[in-house]
């Protein structure tokens, strides 16, 4: 066998190594968002079933060292187990210290109900300086335990097996194995230590709102805004039942597998990064798509920041299915789509939502959106321009359930930003016609020329965003000037702003950023993996607003009225020539989109994505993919086959 053939061959059983395994959780205790990814990127990669649902993983890997915090990270995610006893041989392996004897509290007066010790010490969980213990090797579990057990791993284990090629053996690795039991019902007594700390918990928290003097809420938030990721929140206003996953018998599966249309080749290759498909403005189950869109706020809501990553990846790959989707199966094939999802196709199917159906179909998760009181009050903040999710949260904390209280007792609160976000907060909601932005966009691309009067010629000015993605209202309008002298760009983005506020075009710039030309027009420099923001080009977010109408009209003969022209918001982007296609292809797709080309840019090429410029990771030295590019287009197209995505127009970005 030639070197080629066998290296081919290692590389095709690489991707198996995890094959064999059941359903993979990642904890994200101790991981930063991009760790998280990196670490599911590798499982997935070698073939493992990555699962967002805890409830049907077989092996949970994390940066955890102990048993007894293992089974704590299970129970908080409504996962409750028994350990296994280790066999008589294992007992004598390792040296961990007996343990102490317990102190019993009378459940019955006839059942002695042991009272558990909590460690939540997180030594020898990744910190540094942290002391490990001696290793304790765990035992596999007995066949016949296998069945409704979950096993926690260090995710060495993950490391050391990629790096044999082959799945090592667990037991040096596992931290806790454990047997699934039913949640222990509520009870009262003194043995239920648990409703005692929540009683106590609670208290403190009443006690601590009282000594900050904070208003007290109107009405008390519900139990699930800080429910954990795995349990859907509740809907108030219906009693249906959540449906199971739907159960067919193998005639059924046979007659099945004969209606299902081809797969595409991403769905069968496994394909996980978003920017390797095509996702079109208008796939065909975009009405399943809008129930899980609203969940995925519920998760941004909740500042459920994994939930919200896990939505985001299902979301993006239903976007990119070119099918109607009949079947719960089908879902399941989808890389990035879980039983979960597969369970509320199954509800939204149940409620009327199917190819053949002229209903709308409603999933109850999706429902609390607009039923729970709580999450609505929030949504209505969070669509005010410069408030997030923390933001929002905090408003409705100091008792604020609607714009008019927030004027009335929070106005002097605010930011300068938030203050222009709530002014024009009804018209910052309508969307702005595809008319209206190439009209904003020529008379920004007119302004430039007044202050570059000598090189007005060579001013290119593209509209990006949701206009270049199909869509017919955007939510605001973004525009990248450029032009292939530098000296034309640097500085750019003041004169253009003075003199569009001269001529009344812009009525509040609220914010204003020359990061690119301090820089002297550079690709930002390479910091490792550094949180760093996307964005570094010279760019001003402004509110703009016609000045042009017929005054008499509006206020009658004998005095001009007030301008009725509604308010847009703008972003004006400035990019040098050589990294155009850089910035243009950062602002031209969904978010799922942009993170995934990211991620694919530095796990297949060992590059550094950004919209100033690319950097190669090993280095730290700029790398030219625009070489040769006479139109921002042609630019655009390098680029992006030089991070090896291919071509694909914006239309096809559209991943939610």
């Amino acid at each position: 066998m030639t070197a080629t053939l066998r290296s081919m061959e290692e590389k095709r059983e690489h991707v198996f190594i995890f094959s064999s395994q059941p359903p993979i959780f990642v904890l994200p205790t101790h991981l930063s968002l991009e760790d998280l990814d990196e670490v599911e990127g590798r499982l997935t990669d070698c073939g493992g079933r990555l699962t967002y649902d805890i409830a049907e993983a077989g092996l949970v890997l994390g940066n955890v060292g102990r048993a007894k915090r293992a089974a704590l990270e299970l129970r908080t995610r409504g996962i409750w187990t028994e350990e296994l006893i280790p066999t008589s041989a294992s007992k004598s392996i390792g040296t961990e210290p007996p343990s102490k004897r317990r102190r019993t509290n009378h459940y019955d007066g006839t059942k002695d109900v042991p009272v558990e010790i909590i460690d939540l010490s997180t030594e020898s969980e990744g910190e540094k300086g942290a002391v490990n213990p001696p290793e304790k090797v765990i035992p596999e579990p007995k066949a016949e335990e296998v069945q409704n057990s979950v096993t926690v791993l260090k995710l060495e284990w993950m490391d050391t097996s990629i790096i044999a090629g082959k799945c090592v053996s667990q037991d040096p690795f596992v931290v806790y194995r454990g047997r699934k039991i039913p949640p222990p019902p509520p009870t009262k007594g003194v043995g239920n230590k648990q409703n005692l700390l929540a009683q106590k918990s609670s208290q403190i928290i009443e006690r601590a709102k009282q000594d900050a003097g904070l208003p007290t809420p109107r009405t008390p938030p519900p139990d699930h805004i800080h429910a954990r990721r795995s349990k859907e929140p509740p809907d108030g206003s219906s009693p249906r039942p959540r449906p199971k996953l739907y159960r067919q018998t193998t005639s059924e599966h046979e007659k099945e597998e004969n209606n299902v249309p081809p797969q595409p080749d991403w769905v069968r290759d496994q394909v996980v990064f978003a920017c390797l498909r095509s996702a079109p403005l208008h796939p065909p189950n975009e009405d399943f798509i809008s129930q899980l869109v609203k969940i995925r706020r519920i998760r941004q809501l909740t500042l459920d920041e994994i939930g919200v990553r896990a939505y985001s990846t299902s979301i993006a790959s239903l976007a990119a299915y070119p099918h109607p989707i009949e079947r719960p199966s089908e879902i399941l094939a989808l890389p990035g789509c879980n039983a979960k999802i597969a369970d509320l196709f199954a509800e939204f199917q149940q409620h009327g939502g199917c190819s053949h159906t002229d209903d709308d179909g409603n999933v109850a998760a999706a429902d609390a959106l607009e039923t729970d009181p709580m999450l609505r009050v929030l949504n209505l903040f969070y669509g005010i321009w410069g408030v997030g999710a923390k933001t929002a949260r905090e408003f409705y904390h100091r008792g604020w359930r609607d714009l008019d209280d927030i004027v009335e007792h929070g106005w002097d609160k605010l930011s300068r930003v938030q203050q222009i976000g709530v002014k024009f907060y009804e018209e910052f909601q309508e969307g702005v016609p595809r008319d209206e932005s190439e009209g904003i966009a020529n008379t920004i691309r007119d302004h430039a020329g007044r202050v570059r009067p000598e090189d007005k010629d060579g001013i290119e000015c593209v509209i990006v965003g949701g206009y270049r993605r199909g869509k017919e209202l955007s939510g605001d309008v973004d525009i990248i000037l450029s032009h292939r002298d530098d000296a034309v760009t640097r500085n750019l983005i003041v004169d253009v702003v003075a003199s569009l506020e001269v001529e009344h075009y812009i009525t509040h710039t609220l914010s204003l950023h020359l990061t690119s030309s301090l820089r002297e027009q550079q690709t930002l420099p390479f910091h490792g993996d550094d949180a760093r923001k996307f964005d570094t080009l010279d760019k001003a977010l402004v509110v703009w607003q016609d000045p042009h109408f017929d005054a008499q009209a509006v206020g009658g003969n004998e005095q001009p009225g007030k301008n009725p022209n509604i308010h847009r918001r703008v972003d004006i982007i400035i990019s040098p020539w050589r990294t155009v296609g850089c910035a243009i292809l950062g602002w031209s797709g969904d978010t799922t989109f942009q993170r995934d080309l990211r991620r694919h840019a530095k796990k297949a090429r060992s590059l550094k994505f950004d919209s100033s410029g690319v950097r190669d990771r090993g280095t730290g030295r700029q790398v030219d993919l625009e070489h040769g590019g006479e139109t921002w287009e042609e630019r655009e197209k390098l680029v992006m086959e030089g991070l090896g995505i291919g071509w694909r127009p914006p239309e096809e970005r559209c991943t939610r």
